[in-house]
């Protein structure tokens, strides 16, 4: 009886060790952090310096009777000496007249093509295709703020979705159309006849490009004056307001060339005169013009740049004072997120013998189970990353785009088994 009663505390005594060991095993693995890792990746990033200007052009405003004014020509369209490119109405239920000649030539275009297309099947399968790009193309616009083709868009899918109406309508037969574009023609007839007895049209008294709006600093942001401008003179410039001729239906740019007149803070920009550089615009204009710097001066603590450009004079032809980024420099390398990066400061002897403190950066990755140390360089510091590059480009190991890389790295060491 003794026996039973030693033997069965024997087993209690080794089940509850095991016990114990399994919950100590496990409390362990429950407090050891678990492995964070990402995935590094290529990434270009344009520097530069951001600069507050105003676009010079010889240019001149476009003065009308007086009236409800309705351009002809197209927004930055190249017009020739003598050709129409507004309208003036003593009225304003004109503009509504307008609209809707405008309405009527874009339905007749859209019944003509629907009365060549001969099989309505295919053009309704293409056009539902074409539609949806177009909204896709609009609210990617949109999103980004956009607003250069915003318009040229929204033109583009409202046509498409007048072509499919009238593709899925009951359209098919060709005398049906055809009665219905003469009736429309007949209808728009009338209308440009009653329009014309109360416009007048404005004419281009040269070529040049136009554009349907004047702001007043015609005549006062002209390419004369840059050869003399200081720093503190475009500042008292930019403090100018102006305001359009009353008269004025738009404006006619002239010279082939115009200019963007910028103030830089700092001394330090490293801009070279006769060198092209990318200027970006997120206003207005969406997008990067390249220019070619004219002239640069410094003046205290402010850099004065004159950049000339013999394109985007369409696109640009609204701007006037613009805030832009002056792209000096296009990096490349390997983004990584700041908790990435380890720094390991390290004494170096000189050869005078004496001893500075050097910064050294690393990042581990994730090379099978094991971790592996990567020296970098940093290139770029931002609020969320860092762009590095390999210290040693050669080397056989090295960080790449697409390696993993560790983020909790505390207690990290190259070689350490982490899976």
């Amino acid at each position: 009886m003794k026996e039973s009663t030693l033997a069965t505390k024997i087993m209690i005594a080794i089940l509850c060790l095991g016990v114990s060991v399994y919950l100590a095993v496990y409390l362990a693995q429950g407090w050891k952090a678990d492995l964070v890792t990402t995935y590094a990746y290529a990434y270009s990033l344009d520097v530069g310096h951001e600069a507050l200007g105003i676009l010079v052009r010889e240019e001149a405003p476009l003065l009308g009777p007086g009236g409800y004014v309705d351009q002809i020509a197209a927004e930055g369209s190249k017009a020739a000496a003598h050709d129409p490119v507004a309208l003036v109405y003593d009225h304003p239920s004109a503009l509504n007249t307008r609209q809707s000649i405008r309405s009527l030539e874009a339905e007749i275009q859209q019944l003509q093509h629907a009365l060549r297309s001969g099989t309505q099947n295919t053009d309704a399968a293409r056009l539902d295709a074409q539609v949806s790009s177009s909204i896709v193309s609009l609210r990617s616009l949109a999103a980004r703020g956009d607003l250069t083709g915003l318009e040229d868009s929204a033109l583009q899918l409202r046509s498409m979705v007048f072509k499919r109406d009238y593709t899925y309508g009951d359209t098919a037969a060709a005398g049906q159309l055809d009665q219905l574009i003469a009736d429309k023609q007949a209808q728009l007839t009338e209308l440009n006849r009653s329009l014309d007895q109360v416009s007048t049209t404005v004419y281009a008294p040269a070529s040049g490009v136009w554009s349907s709006r004047a702001d007043g600093w015609e005549g006062v942001a002209v390419p004369a004056m840059l050869d003399g401008l200081t720093a503190d003179g475009l500042d008292a410039l930019l403090e100018e307001t102006h305001s359009p001729d009353p008269a004025a239906v738009g404006k006619l740019i002239t010279g082939s060339t115009w200019y963007y007149a910028a103030l830089l803070e700092g001394r330090d920009t490293g801009l070279q005169a006769g060198r092209t550089y990318s200027l970006s615009f997120t206003g207005d204009y969406y997008g990067q013009i390249p220019m070619k710097l004219e002239r640069v001066a410094l003046e205290g603590e402010r850099t004065l740049a004159v950049f000339s450009c013999r394109s985007h004079l369409a696109d640009t032809a609204m701007l006037r004072v613009q805030a832009v980024d002056v792209l000096t420099q296009t990096l490349e390398g390997i983004r990584v997120p700041r908790k990435a990066l380890r720094v390991v400061t390290e004494d170096v002897t000189g050869e005078d013998g004496g001893v500075s403190q050097v910064n050294r950066y690393y990042v581990f990755t994730v090379v099978r189970s094991q971790a592996e140390q990567q020296e970098v360089e940093v290139l770029h510091t931002a609020d969320t990353y860092y762009l590095v590059r390999p210290v040693d480009q050669t080397a056989a190991t090295r960080l790449r785009a697409g390696d993993e890389v560790i983020l909790n790295s505390s207690g990290m060491y190259d070689g350490k088994v982490v899976r």
